[in-house]
């Protein structure tokens, strides 16, 4: 279309067409993919699943691991099963510590159970008889791998106090066991009232011994083991003022006690 201007100027117009709006996908099709999606997920859900091919075996396993007439020899094989089950139910069963032709007790399969169950083990009759009411000597492995693991306070002391005055290896067990109550770790953690060096050092190594304890074990005047006060540098627990104790030349004669305890300061940030 043309028309003039007020000066006379001709112009020529033209209609602009409109793009075409994109066309609207469907929406049906996304509801009825998702409506048929919940429905497979209630179906799963509500339909039966078959059972566990492996499940009636270790059903099997763990009544054979229960059984008294099971041998001696085939328990010790299911102890080395992989299934946790299969070798706590051991523990149920009567003959797990024997006695042999010797008229000893065995009671190595109950030490290796020990270090995987220690609370179950405790509770055996075998475990309650001979090492709480009638300690036997042979028993000696199973007390040791049980107070370094147990978190029975009371288990603890008690085990203490039966085993513990002939036994460093069950004084060391109580020392190394984060569970130990502070006033037992003060106690094996001083040249006082703990002679042997090899206790002192498991409570120096405790990141759970009391700063009082470390201080005395970490002072070349009261803690005459240099190993001990090394143990002492390497502690985590051990607060900053001791490791500048343990590094000084003046108040720490031994090179290696200094080392540790410049190494401990520096990973710290500390000097």
């Amino acid at each position: 279309m043309d028309f003039l201007d007020a000066s006379g100027t001709r112009y020529q117009l033209t209609e602009a067409s409109e793009a075409p709006a994109p066309a609207k996908k469907p929406v049906w099709p996304w509801v009825v993919g998702g409506l048929a999606l919940v429905g497979g997920l209630a179906w799963m859900a509500s339909s039966p699943r078959k059972a566990n091919p492996i499940e009636p075996e270790l059903k099997a396993l763990i009544k054979k691991a229960k059984d008294p007439k099971t041998s001696f020899k085939q328990l010790g094989k299911l102890q080395k099963h992989p299934e946790v089950d299969v070798r706590r139910a051991l523990l149920d069963n009567p003959n797990v510590c024997p006695t042999n032709e010797d008229g000893k007790i065995n009671t190595s399969l109950l030490e290796t159970l020990a270090r995987e169950f220690p609370e179950e083990v405790t509770a055996h009759p075998a475990f309650v008889l001979h090492a709480l009411v009638e300690p036997d000597d042979e028993m000696l492995g199973v007390v040791i791998k049980v107070v370094r693991r147990t978190a029975d306070v009371g288990l603890i002391e008690t085990l203490l106090r039966t085993w513990g005055p002939d036994s460093l290896y069950v004084r060391k067990g109580v020392a190394v066991n984060p569970s130990t109550p502070l006033d037992v770790l003060r106690l094996l953690g001083n040249e006082v009232t703990e002679s042997m060096w090899f206790v002192r050092a498991a409570v120096a190594e405790n990141p759970n011994t009391p700063v009082d304890t470390l201080r005395i074990l970490g002072n070349e005047a009261t803690e005459s083991s240099w190993l001990v006060r090394q143990a002492v540098a390497q502690n985590p627990s051990t607060p900053p003022d001791v490791l500048r104790l343990l590094g000084n030349k003046k108040t720490e004669s031994v090179g290696y006690v200094r080392a540790a305890a410049a190494e401990a300061l520096a990973a710290r940030g500390l000097t």
